[in-house]
């Protein structure tokens, strides 16, 4: 059941992902409730109870009711087109001034994938009640049905308002930022609760070198993992495994994809393949797809054909939010399931995921004062977080001074180097003032201790 799991878990990431997740099941959903007014119609009196309750909605005669379900067709498959066309050219604006890769975000929101769906879904339902309508003197006409389809219908005219007011929210640059630095916090808080469910920090065992190594079965990333399968397998064939490709990391076909302990034969590599083998696609559904959404969209701000700085330092405050929250989460590298053996698999270090996002802003900002300034705010802001740690500490000073270099090479303008070094001094006072209390507070802790003894 192993390949079968991660292919629907595969398939379900990119369904929810496409436009089309939610109208497909609604207008499936519509073709039912059509059937099953045509028998409540002619199997009940539903239609005589709802002219009884409103008779002033009842509808006596058969072109009547025609011309009615035939506007409402009409009207929502042009308000269907306009709303898909509106949709294709929000989708290229986005992909032109912020980045493609952002795209299945906004095609994979629930609310806009109910507006197409119910809209969709209502042409379907109103085509079948039309065609339920019969041309005889002694048929009854369906008022139960045609009341459901005018009440669908004023729904839809009613949210593509709110469809026009959503979609326009939506394009806007600060929501967009928002969404990605929000799905990032959100991924790396669910990193927290992994550690109840075996996952864990753990040295990598000196021998692993010398393990047996096993080759991708073909060219793709490495995404959904099931580590409890592969635990279980290991437990099975009595050997541990080290996954060593991290997350989302791309593995040429035949190069080594994970190691065995102990020498496998062709049918256990194949069972084991099923549970890592990579994948065509690549997911946002962890942190570092969106932290890099977040740097793509101020370096496309930056670039010369936009020239946006603001939307570049909106970016940089929303990146220190994320890498703050980094510096505090586990990095798990290690999983043992229940009745199964140790897995081991390689991870984004701090350090590589901190100077892979300042490479690239420094590449592209290095030029502009102002956000030099802010990303040498960031930096000491983190330089702060990580106080604590010093792998953090030599991340983040290794990165401050890299930054210093560019800005010393690339800013000319005496002002503006004045003004970067006044910040610089203003950040490492704030820094000793931290030290500082930081240890008048442990002083203080230690007395209490020992007045308290």
């Amino acid at each position: 059941m192993t390949p079968y799991y991660r292919t629907l878990q595969n398939f379900f990431k990119q369904a929810v992902r496409s436009v089309a997740f939610l109208p497909v099941p609604m207008i499936a959903a519509a073709v039912l409730l059509g059937f099953l007014f045509f028998y409540l119609e002619n199997s009940t009196s539903v239609s005589q109870s709802t002219m009884d309750i409103f008779p002033a909605l009842a509808i006596t005669s058969q072109d009547t009711a025609r011309t009615i379900l035939g506007m409402f067709i009409g009207g929502l498959i042009t308000l269907t087109v306009f709303t898909f066309s509106q949709i294709m050219i929000l989708l290229n604006q986005v992909a032109g001034s912020y980045s493609p890769r952002l795209l299945p975000k906004l095609t994979g929101d629930r609310a806009l994938q109910f507006v197409m769906g119910l809209n969709l879904a209502t042409i379907v339902l109103t085509i079948t009640v039309l065609l339920s309508i019969r041309s005889s003197d002694d048929y009854k006409i369906p008022n139960f049905s045609i009341l459901v389809c005018t009440v669908l219908g004023i729904i839809c005219l009613c949210l593509f308002v709110y469809f026009v007011t959503a979609i326009t929210k939506k394009i806007q640059v600060d929501s967009i930022v928002d969404a990605s630095a929000r799905d990032a916090i959100d991924s790396l808080a669910n990193e927290l609760h992994l550690g109840k469910a075996g996952y864990a920090e753990k040295a990598l065992p000196r021998e692993v070198r010398d393990w047996y190594p096993i080759a991708s079965p073909i060219g793709g990333y490495v995404g959904s993992v099931n580590h409890r399968a592969i635990s279980l397998l290991g437990r099975k064939y009595g050997t541990r495994f080290f996954i060593g490709v991290c997350k989302g990391e791309y593995v040429p076909q035949g190069f080594p994809l994970l190691q065995s302990e102990r020498l496998l034969k062709h049918e256990q590599v194949e069972d084991v393949l099923d549970t890592v083998a990579p994948i065509r696609d690549q997911f946002d559904d962890w942190y570092l797809p969106n932290l890099k959404q977040l740097t793509e969209i101020a370096l496309k701000a930056m670039s010369p054909g936009i020239n946006d700085p603001g939307t570049a330092l909106m970016v940089i405050d929303r990146q220190t939010e994320v890498l703050s929250q980094l510096m505090t989460t586990p990095l798990h590298n290690f999983y043992l399931a229940q009745e199964g053996e140790e897995v081991w698999y390689a991870r984004h270090d701090y350090g590589d995921v901190l100077a892979a996002l300042m490479q690239e802003m420094r590449c592209y900002a290095k030029q502009d004062p102002l956000v030099v300034r802010r990303m040498f705010q960031m930096l000491y802001h983190l330089l702060q977080k990580a106080s604590n740690s010093l792998t953090h500490t030599y991340s983040v000073t290794k990165e401050i001074s890299a930054l210093l270099e560019d800005a010393r090479a690339e800013i000319p303008n005496g002002r503006d180097r004045q003004l970067i070094a006044r910040d610089v001094l203003a950040h490492r006072r704030a820094l000793r003032q931290l030290a500082e209390l930081r240890g008048v507070t442990a002083v203080r802790q230690r007395e209490a201790v020992r007045a308290y003894s």
